[in-house]
C-alpha cells in the first residue's frame, strides 16, 4: 500500500504493536520485509505435482496444476516486486531455503512431466524445456499486469483453460502410441 519506503512506524501502528516490538522480532526492517513478502520455501502446489500423475486425465490435471500455479504467482509476484523496489537482492530473499522455490518450482514440474513421458500418457522429450515454458506462460500474465497495469495485454477469460489446451495439443501422445485422453 505504502510501497517499500513504508516507515517501521507506520507498520507497527498497523498491527497495532509498537516499532520497538517489530525490532525485538525482526532485527531489521529488510528482514521484516522479508519475513512478509518473500515466497515461502515451498509454493503451496508442490505436493500436489510431487504425489501425481494421478489416474485422471491429463488435461484435467494440467488444468488443476495451472490453477495452483496462477494463484501462487498471483500473491507471490508483487511481494517480489516491492522487495526488489526496497534494494533486497534474491540472496537475501531466498538464503533460508535449501532450494530456492523458483527452483523448486521447476524441478518438482520437469519431475511430473517426465512421470507422464515414461507412462506414456505425455509426449515430453524434453520436460526441462516445457517445464520452463509452462511456467513462463503463466508467470508472463502476472509480471505484465504488475508492471504495465491499465497498460498490459488483456487475456480472455479463458486464458488458463486456453494455455492447458496449447499445451495439451502439443504434448498429448500421438495416436498411434497411447489412448488419447480428452
Amino acid at each position: 500500500e505504502h510501497g517499500p519506503g513504508v516507515s517501521t512506524n507506520a507498520i507497527a501502528e498497523e498491527l497495532g504493536v509498537s516499532q520497538a516490538a517489530l525490532f525485538k522480532r525482526f532485527k531489521t526492517k529488510q528482514a521484516l520485509l522479508v519475513e512478509a513478502l518473500a515466497p515461502g520455501a515451498r509454493p503451496p502446489w508442490i505436493a500436489e505435482v510431487e504425489a501425481g500423475p494421478d489416474d485422471s486425465p491429463v488435461p484435467e490435471q494440467l488444468r488443476r496444476v495451472v490453477e495452483r500455479i496462477d494463484a501462487f504467482f498471483e500473491q507471490m509476484l508483487p511481494g517480489i516486486a516491492m522487495l526488489r523496489a526496497a534494494g533486497i537482492e534474491p540472496d537475501a530473499m531466498l538464503r533460508h531455503h535449501e532450494v530456492p522455490s523458483p527452483v523448486l518450482a521447476h524441478r518438482t514440474l520437469t519431475a511430473w512431466l517426465r512421470r507422464l513421458h515414461e507412462q506414456g500418457r505425455a509426449r515430453v522429450p524434453h520436460p526441462q524445456s516445457t517445464a520452463m515454458a509452462f511456467l513462463g506462460a503463466i508467470h508472463a500474465r502476472h509480471m505484465l499486469c504488475h508492471v504495465l497495469r491499465e497498460h498490459a495485454p488483456k487475456t480472455e477469460p479463458e486464458f488458463l483453460q486456453n494455455l492447458v489446451d496449447v499445451f495439451w495439443a502439443g504434448i498429448a501422445p500421438d495416436r498411434g502410441s497411447a489412448p488419447q485422453e480428452a
